[in-house]
Formats: structure tokens, sequence, C-alpha cells
């Protein structure tokens, strides 16, 4: 089958490129969303913030050849139409956002956590359990299991810092 053909069946690169995107960033959060709900017991928070962040990190080597589509965007970022980075938004990054969102608001809820404002402690907890990972030098070689590890508990550890629950040992 030649390029054209293919093309052709997708109405254009640029939908075959969106359909690719959109498909894989869906694979992506359902399986991160499958993760957290199997892992979070809503009773210990820094297991399930550990939980959490290693889901979240773990979709880096889970789908490795998606990140490598992601990396490409960004980089291109300005290449690509708004619609395509906008349904890539809402099929995947968007709603692992939402998730992460709900596991601390769940948590709050509960009086484990203290959270005045959850869209900025997910942004927080989010920037904290990758920080370690991705700002590395370049040309560095991928972190081991172990080092991923002890990266989200650092990043879990900050974070339960600055949003524990008074009174409770985390």
């Amino acid at each position: 089958m030649s390029t054209r053909t293919i093309y052709n069946h997708f109405d254009g690169k640029e939908k075959l490129f969106s359909d690719v995107l959109h498909d894989s960033a869906t694979q992506v959060a359902d399986a991160f969303i499958a993760t957290v709900h199997k892992q979070m017991t809503g009773t210990d928070p820094r297991a399930d913030l550990l939980a959490l962040g290693r889901a979240f990190v773990g979709q880096r080597t889970q789908f490795p050849e998606h990140f490598a589509m992601v990396g490409q965007i960004k980089a291109e970022v300005r290449h690509f139409p708004a619609a395509v980075i906008d349904t890539w938004q809402q099929a995947g990054p968007a709603r692992v956002q939402q998730e992460v969102a709900g596991q601390l608001g769940r948590l709050a809820e509960a009086g484990l956590l203290r959270i005045a404002d959850p869209a900025r402690a997910t942004s927080h907890f989010i920037a904290l359990v990758t920080s370690e990972i991705t700002i590395r030098p370049y040309g560095s070689p991928s972190l081991g299991p172990d080092r991923i590890r002890d990266c989200v508990t650092r990043a879990v550890d900050a974070f339960l810092y600055g949003y524990g629950a008074a009174g409770r040992s985390n």
C-alpha cells in the first residue's frame, strides 16, 4: 500500500497523525487510571502518593513510543495545528491530570492532606515526581528502577511536607 493511499484513507497526513496521537494518548491515560484505581487505598497518604507517583512516572517506561512522539511534538509544537494539540491534550494529559487531582482531592476529603487549591497541588505533585527524572543532562543514560523509586520517594516526602495533614506522622 502506498503512502498516498494511507493518507487518502485518513483524509491526509495531519488527520492520520492526529488519530494516531489521540489513540496513543487515550491508551496511556486509560492505563494510568486503571493502575491508580488498583493501587490507591485512600487510607495511607504516603503509600497512596507513592503509588500515584510511580504510576505517573511509569507511563514513560510503559509507553516509550508514545513519549518519543510527545517529545517530537514538544520540540516542534509551533508546526502542529492547535486542534491536533488540543485533541491530544484532552485524550491524554488532561485526563491524567484530572485523575491526579481527583485522587489528591479524595485524600484531602479524608483529612489525610491539606489542600486549599487542588489545581495547584496537582501541578506541584506532578512537578515534584518528574523533576529529578526529566531534568538531567542531555545524553544521560535513562534512570534504572531503583533510582526512579528513590526520586519518586523524595518527591512524595517533599509533597507531604507541604501538604500533609497537621498532626499526622507522614
